[in-house]
């Protein structure tokens, strides 16, 4: 299945980003009832069991060697599991949504240095702003929102996870549903051991938990991760990551409204800076090739 052939790549950007950015909303109403772990295990068990019965229904080809295998376990441990646990911990730890999605706004910029060997004036000055944005933010966050280190600290390797294993997806040639099967799998695994061991599953099925659980498998999981590969299977992976750009104004609009987060004046600067400075970063990377 290739989205793209439908004559949905145009679109694809912009659904990305609305339904990427509702998932920090959805967590964070999912975190009233349940601990991190517990969510996230089950979210990926519901996920992993939805993509097995599609894989089944339309029968894609699966990877025949082992190394394949091996390497879309390690992707889908960084993608699903490292970076959801940090990503759910961060909420957990009292960072709000919109910081969250700043912080994991720099994306594109670690994307930027990490695939290219030389980086423009202009880029450069954009990769500054994007840090002096995300200072802001990150101060504003521990020394007048008293917000912990643990929580920021979370946001900021669940960036560095989202950031590696995105850049390991890009590799792959495995047909979509198979290679998301098999990352969920190996994912919620670890996740289920890990919400046992610590949390002994502490949710509470309440009406508000399931409506989240639901908005997570199948919106997020399903839905946003599947246009995300779709993205990465046919662009370049420093034009894909970009899109990641459009997440924070929009996850800030969404918490503002929703849950009626307040939006503070040095939180909206540092989302100007990081916004600036991906446009900058992204002004000489259109022409890279896949």
């Amino acid at each position: 299945m290739r989205l793209e052939q439908h004559g949905l790549a145009p679109i694809m950007p912009w659904v990305f980003v609305f339904l990427w950015s509702s998932g920090v909303i959805f967590v964070d109403i999912g975190l009233r009832d349940a601990g991190p772990l517990s969510f996230l295990a089950v979210r990926l068990l519901a996920s992993a069991v939805f993509l097995w019965i599609v894989c089944f229904w339309i029968r894609p080809p699966f990877p025949k060697d082992r190394a394949t295998w091996q390497s879309l376990v390690v992707t889908g441990l960084l993608l699903q599991a490292g970076y959801q646990i940090f990503f759910f911990y961060a909420l957990a730890h009292g960072v709000s949504p919109g910081l969250l999605a700043i912080i994991l706004g720099i994306q594109p910029l670690m994307t930027a240095v990490l695939t290219r060997g030389h980086l423009t004036a202009v880029q450069w000055l954009g990769l500054l702003l994007g840090m002096l944005g995300l200072g802001l933010v990150v101060a504003n966050s521990l020394f007048i929102e008293q917000i912990g280190v643990i929580g920021v600290t979370s946001a900021v390797l669940a960036m560095i996870s989202i950031t590696i294993g995105t850049l390991l997806q890009k590799k792959s040639t495995t047909n979509l549903f198979a290679s998301m099967a098999i990352q969920y799998t190996g994912s919620a695994i670890v996740l289920t051991v890990l919400a046992w061991g610590l949390e002994h599953w502490a949710i509470h099925w309440t009406a508000m938990f399931v409506i989240a659980l639901t908005w997570m498998v199948l919106i997020i999981s399903v839905g946003a991760t599947l246009v995300l590969y779709a993205m990465l299977r046919t662009g370049a992976v420093v034009n894909v990551v970009s899109v990641f750009y459009g997440v924070p104004p929009v996850t800030a609009l969404l918490a503002y409204i929703v849950l009626g987060t307040p939006l503070h004046t040095i939180t909206l600067l540092g989302m100007a800076f990081v916004v600036s400075a991906l446009v900058l970063v992204n002004r000489k990377t259109r022409t890279i090739s896949k």
